[in-house]
C-alpha cells in the first residue's frame, strides 16, 4: 500500500474545530495546532516564482491576521467541512485535505458570497507546518472591494 485516505482521525477533528473557530472568529486553534512557523500558500494567478507558488510571509502572524481582515469585511463567515481527508503518504507525510464552500455576509453591503474553496494542510507531529488553499480569489476581491468602498461611504 502507498498510501491511506481517512476521513476521520484527530488531525482532521482538529482542522475542523480550526474552521468552526475561524468562523466564529476565534483564533484559539490557530495557536494551539499551527507551529509559528508555517508556510501558507494562496495558490491563485501570479503569485508564481521560478515555477512555484509564493509562500505569504509572515508565518502564523500573518495567517492570523489575514483572518481577522476577513472578519472586518464580513460576518457570518462559515466553511463547510463535510468533505475532508487525512491522506498519509507511505514515508509519513501527512496532509489534512479539504474541499469545502466558504461564506460570508458583507459587513457594509449585506451582500452574501459564497464560493468553493480547496484547503490543504501539511503536518508535523501535531502541529500544522505547511500548507495553502485555492479559490477564486478574483470573486473574493471584487467583493472586498465593495466592502471597502460601501465602509468608507458609511
Amino acid at each position: 500500500m502507498y498510501h491511506i485516505w481517512t476521513s476521520l482521525d484527530s488531525k482532521t477533528i482538529k482542522v475542523r474545530q480550526l474552521l468552526e473557530a475561524f468562523g466564529k472568529n476565534d483564533s484559539s486553534v490557530v495557536y494551539e495546532i499551527f507551529a509559528d512557523t508555517v508556510k501558507f500558500s494562496d495558490q491563485m494567478a501570479n503569485n508564481q516564482e521560478n515555477g512555484l507558488t509564493k509562500v505569504n510571509p509572515g508565518g502564523r502572524a500573518a495567517f492570523l491576521q489575514n483572518n481577522r481582515n476577513a472578519h472586518q469585511l464580513f460576518s457570518d463567515i462559515s466553511v463547510t467541512t463535510d468533505n475532508m481527508r487525512i491522506f498519509v503518504r507511505k514515508d509519513g507525510v501527512t496532509a489534512t485535505l479539504l474541499w469545502g464552500m466558504w461564506s460570508g455576509t458583507g459587513r457594509f453591503t449585506k451582500n452574501k458570497s459564497t464560493f468553493p474553496l480547496h484547503v490543504y494542510f501539511y503536518w508535523k507531529d501535531d502541529k500544522i507546518i505547511s500548507g495553502g488553499q485555492f479559490t477564486d480569489f478574483s470573486a473574493f476581491a471584487t467583493v472586498a472591494k465593495a466592502e471597502l468602498a460601501a465602509s468608507q461611504r458609511k
